[in-house]
């Protein structure tokens, strides 16, 4: 991955970016502004935020931006992404901005942290921006005392946008249906959503739009698709996470060295696993409201706590994919939770997720349910599944998908900033 540095222009051509691309912020909450050819709001309502998710060309999911330059509508010319966390820029641990084409790893990035800052309480990160008929990216790093207030006034705008989160939108009921047995967020259900979509999205299973949908089983089929658990009446609140796969895999596969897993990612990958029961690991890296950050897996026998900080446990590993229930993570305060990236790595006995059936589940105290199949053949054995994001009385699931050699560059892509070291089971 290139590093950034504030000043630095450049076109996307030489940082191997396309024009259809990610662009991820933390922290959050992130806006972005479009903005004409004198760096001012197209109108003013031309800006994506945590309330609304969408513009022509530009969608945001978490704490990722969705861009397509080519969806633009006339006359956009520059979009500025802008972060306003909260206790201002001083308080923040470790940010980043990086950019990586549409649903893969991340090529560039620029990474910030609090004693960069004063009394900053937004900034603008970066801008991309066309010249001479090509988009260029600029980090930017203009910071404003005044907040949102002073980004809105240096766009030309005026009054403050909604940061909240946007609402998760109730279902429609078909003719016939009962409504108030067609809302599942009203006892703790799961609605599902597209990025940019502001309507609930059929379950991939439906057979077609005039058959009753169920929104009880979803299945999320794309990187980027979302669904909802309402945690307002759900009990004990918490959230089950499962990972389940074949014992079986049919090609050579990386094989622990004498180094371990990260010592093995770190250096070169081996062949030699062909043969052995898959085993693949359940983990995740978590960030709580409160600040604390950690990860969780069986590689260095960090499994978590149940009843205490984290609140996130994990129950066991299973080494040849033999056990029924696969491996499992319980998160059992999800309001407490700031994200929570859940991943999935090929410790050996397998070349890749999808030779083996590697799927994942979500099911929350009602019994409600999200799935998703890891079913892109990528050869490395690291995948970040979902990325879990607590916002208010919901948690917000949603799919990534995204592959990397190992922990250290799936945490460089999503700005966790651990140091990472060798280690074996």
């Amino acid at each position: 991955m290139q590093d950034l540095a504030p000043g630095q222009r450049s076109p996307l051509s030489r940082l191997s970016l396309p024009n259809v691309l990610d662009v991820s912020l933390s922290p959050g909450p992130a806006l972005c502004f479009v903005l004409n050819a004198d760096a001012r709001l197209l109108r003013p309502d031309s800006l994506v935020t945590p309330a609304k998710l969408t513009v022509s060309g530009l969608s945001l999911q978490g704490s990722r931006f969705s861009v397509n330059l080519d969806g633009l509508e006339p006359g956009v010319e520059r979009l500025a992404f802008c972060t306003v966390p909260g206790g201002g820029l001083r308080g923040v641990n470790q940010g980043e901005i990086s950019f990586g084409p549409a649903n893969a790893p991340a090529l560039a990035a620029w990474s910030f942290k609090g004693g960069d800052f004063t009394n900053e309480a937004a900034i603008i990160a970066a801008e991309l921006y066309r010249h001479n008929g090509e988009w260029r990216v600029m980090i930017n790093g203009q910071g404003f005392a005044d907040g949102l207030a002073g980004l809105v006034r240096h766009f030309g705008g005026s009054g403050l946008p909604d940061l909240n989160p946007a609402p998760a939108p109730a279902p429609q009921p078909l003719p016939g249906q009962n409504p108030a047995n067609q809302n599942p967020s009203s006892s703790g259900g799961i609605n599902m959503t597209k990025p940019g979509s502001s309507s609930p999205a059929p379950s991939a299973n439906s057979v077609n739009a005039s058959r009753p949908i169920s929104l009880t089983k979803i299945t999320l089929e794309k990187s980027g698709q979302s669904a909802r658990i309402s945690l307002q009446k759900a009990g004990t609140q918490r959230v089950h996470v499962n990972l389940n796969w074949e014992s079986r895999g049919g090609g050579a596969a990386p094989a622990p060295t004498s180094g371990g897993f990260l010592g093995k990612l770190l250096g070169s990958l081996t062949a030699g696993g062909a043969g052995k029961a898959a085993d693949l690991d359940l983990g995740c890296m978590f960030e709580l409201s409160s600040g604390e950050v950690g990860v969780i897996q069986a590689l260095g026998g960090n499994f978590g706590a149940s009843g205490q900080p984290p609140f996130i446990k994990l129950d066991q590993d299973d080494r040849t994919g033999a056990v029924a229930g696969g491996e499992n993570l319980y998160i059992e305060r999800p309001d407490l939770v700031r994200k929570v990236l859940i991943f999935a790595f090929i410790y050996e006995g397998a070349g890749n997720f999808s030779e083996v059936g590697g799927r994942l589940s979500f099911t929350d105290p009602q019994g409600n349910e999200i799935k998703m199949n890891l079913s892109n053949p990528a050869s490395l054995p690291f995948c970040a599944v979902a990325l879990v994001q607590a916002h208010g009385g919901e948690l917000v699931i949603t799919k990534e998908e995204k592959y990397f050699p190992g922990h250290r560059q799936c945490d460089e892509a999503y700005g966790f900033g651990f140091n990472w070291k060798a280690g074996r089971k």
